[in-house]
């Protein structure tokens, strides 16, 4: 029985091979003298970075897949080699740029979950993409592929194609090439790499995004796993390497201790990503935190997309100026903090400083950080009192108070008697702030904010006078814009950055 079943299985396999096929050599051969392929890779033209600009169209930065550094085969250890080969394309010495029986293994997969689960493409295919087509998925393209593919079998030994594809695949945060992706994650040359670093690193090309070691790191050593495993199956290692490499440990950079040493059982997974970000790298990870949702991550690092933003380089200079010289922040080296400027005409973001040192990948306090207001949520329970009709020439006593268990005290633990609401707003005086709550409504109170277009959680209890619910300087930014901007909220749409 089980014999039969392998018979179908290979049967089925070589049947829709051969349908699958038999439609793409007809197109093929109608188009072979159509298409000069030797001239399509001779005029071979490098990918176009993604251009960044400021809102005076000065360049802020550049996303390209330019951070490559080649590297030649005798440079790099066998199993760096065998570890791609064991992944990607088993077959690689064997098939003559395609290989039918993957492809129609593919199919069957992709038939039988009624999706794109499983590629069939050779790595003599994925360099003619790479290095050649754009990504769209079109027959044209892949019947392109498949005679670059074919051409390219016919100019080079399989050696120097393995040579050209590793330095040519993409490893995700624009690098590309083994060479490169080794500095950038391990910060060692490709021939330093061991067995399991090579492992891990041959695994990320499939998936970039969701095997890049310094953001997932369990499915980058997951898959390096399976890399190993086909790698024994292959018996380009043995069973001792296998097991060895297995008990091989990752650790992120940021969990080194201070008397942490690296040895040959640990590799460390670089927090840097070595991008040359100058201008404004917590600007810059937003920006390409939307165009990866908008596009495939080949547009936005080879198709010459032009980005124009709102930022704008002169203000951020000097935010960043005034932000490094704030006194408090010299004399405190452990203090953090975070600073964001919004045009309240129409709620654009002009600056933003993520936090003291921010570099690519830092968590960014402007948009993410959550604290309490404080005093500075008080001008919303003042307006809402002005909306009521109460004037800021009224009255109030600021005197002692008491809320069940709660007595609220002043700053300076002082009470000045009969005072204005004006006054009692520039001098932030609490106790007024609080009466003033408990008179007008905390439910107006939040119906204010909520017409800002800010997003906050904000309690139903009096303590919210003072600002006790946590929100992000950007979020709070965005609730003042209506008091500069003539009682009027952003007209752009407002979006949640986290």
């Amino acid at each position: 029985m089980k014999r039969l079943f392998k018979f179908s299985f290979v049967g089925a396999i070589v049947a829709f091979t051969a349908m699958s096929l038999l439609g793409l050599i007809l197109v093929i051969g109608a188009l072979k003298s159509l298409l000069n392929v030797e001239k399509m890779v001779e005029s071979y033209d490098p990918s176009v970075p993604t251009t960044i600009y400021d809102s005076n169209e000065k360049v802020i930065d550049l996303i390209s897949k330019e951070m490559r550094e080649m590297v030649t085969m005798d440079e790099i250890p066998d199993y760096v080699k065998n570890a791609f080969v064991a992944i990607e394309d088993k077959r690689f010495y064997k098939h003559p740029g395609l290989d039918p029986i993957r492809l129609g293994k593919a199919i069957l997969v992709n038939l039988s979950q009624g999706r794109i689960a499983q590629g069939g493409s050779t790595i003599t295919q994925q360099l003619a993409k790479n290095a050649f087509l754009s990504n769209e998925k079109k027959l044209m393209r892949k019947v392109k592929e498949v005679l670059i593919a074919l051409e390219i079998e016919k100019k080079f030994s399989k050696d120097e194609i393995l040579e050209k594809y590793i330095n040519e695949i993409y490893f995700g945060s624009g690098f590309y090439g083994i060479q490169t992706a080794s500095k950038s994650i391990f910060e060692k040359q490709a021939s330093e790499l061991n067995l399991p670093e090579a492992a891990l690193l041959a695994g990320i090309p499939n998936r970039p995004s969701y095997y890049n070691p310094r953001r997932h790191l369990e499915n980058a050593v997951k898959r390096s796993r399976l890399v190993l495993k086909q790698m024994k199956n292959r018996i380009s290692i043995d069973q001792k390497e296998y097991e060895q490499a297995l008990k091989h440990k990752f650790i992120a950079e940021k969990e080194v201790t201070k008397n942490f040493k690296e040895d040959d059982f640990i590799s460390v997974i670089k927090e840097k990503s070595n991008r040359d970000y100058i201008k404004s790298p917590e600007f810059i990870d937003i920006i390409e935190k939307k165009l990866f949702e908008l596009f495939d991550e080949n547009i936005v690092y080879e198709g010459g997309l032009q980005v124009y933003t709102s930022l704008d380089l002169e203000m951020q200079k000097i935010a960043l100026e005034t932000f490094n010289e704030y006194q408090p922040f010299k004399n405190n080296p452990k203090l953090q903090g975070a600073l964001i400027t919004i045009d309240s005409s129409n709620g654009y973001v002009k600056s933003i400083v993520g936090g003291k040192n921010f570099k690519d990948g830092n968590f960014n306090r402007a948009i993410r950080a959550k604290r309490q207001p404080g005093s500075a949520f008080k001008p919303f329970v003042y307006y809402t009192a002005l909306e009521k009709g109460i004037p800021m020439n009224a009255v109030r006593e600021d005197s002692e108070v008491k809320f069940g268990k709660w007595e609220p005290q002043n700053y300076d633990k002082i009470f000045v008697g009969d005072v204005t609401l004006l006054e009692a707003m520039e001098k932030s005086i609490n106790i007024i702030a609080i009466k003033l709550l408990k008179e007008i409504g905390i439910k107006e109170v939040i119906g204010t904010v909520e017409k800002t277009g800010a997003h906050m959680d904000i309690p139903k209890d009096l303590t919210v006078a003072l600002g006790t619910m946590t929100t992000s300087p950007y979020e709070l930014a965005t609730a003042y814009i209506p008091f500069p901007n003539g009682g009027y909220k952003s007209h752009i749409h407002h979006q949640n950055f986290e």
